[in-house]
């Protein structure tokens, strides 16, 4: 991000995204050395907005915490198949979390009226965070 201000690449209006899951607050099987770094992003994600926000910058960055979608990340995973299905179950819409619902969230949040949203961690999984494990 230094690289990209100091190269004037970041205008006010610019929006930063950082990509979390709920594995930042939560244990998961098999995902210690990811769920560190996902709470560490999340922490320098909030230290980013607040920096850029003093500086006077109008550039904002928030954390999108997806829920779990089928990507080709997921299907490396061992357990996938029953991180799928469990994710099914939690989930109150009984369905996943798409890439068309993260790209639709990132594409609001990057449109007119959102300045002020900053230093968030905004969940994009139809209720599947709050249902818990």
């Amino acid at each position: 991000m230094q690289d990209l201000w100091r190269g004037g690449f970041l205008g006010t209006g610019s929006k930063i995204f950082s990509m979390t899951s709920e594995g930042s607050t939560r244990v998961v099987p098999s995902y210690g050395v990811v769920s560190s770094a996902k709470a560490a992003l999340e922490s320098h994600t909030r230290q980013l907005a607040m920096e850029l926000a003093r500086l006077g910058t109008g550039i904002t960055a928030n954390t999108i915490r997806a829920g779990v979608t089928r990507t080709p990340a997921l299907m490396k995973i061992p357990e996938k198949d029953a991180i799928i299905e469990a994710a099914t179950r939690r989930n109150p819409t009984g369905r996943m979390t798409t890439p068309q619902d993260v790209a639709s969230t990132i594409l609001a949040l990057s449109g007119e009226g959102t300045d002020f949203i900053n230093g968030e961690t905004i969940g994009v999984d139809g209720g599947e965070y709050i249902t818990g494990s």
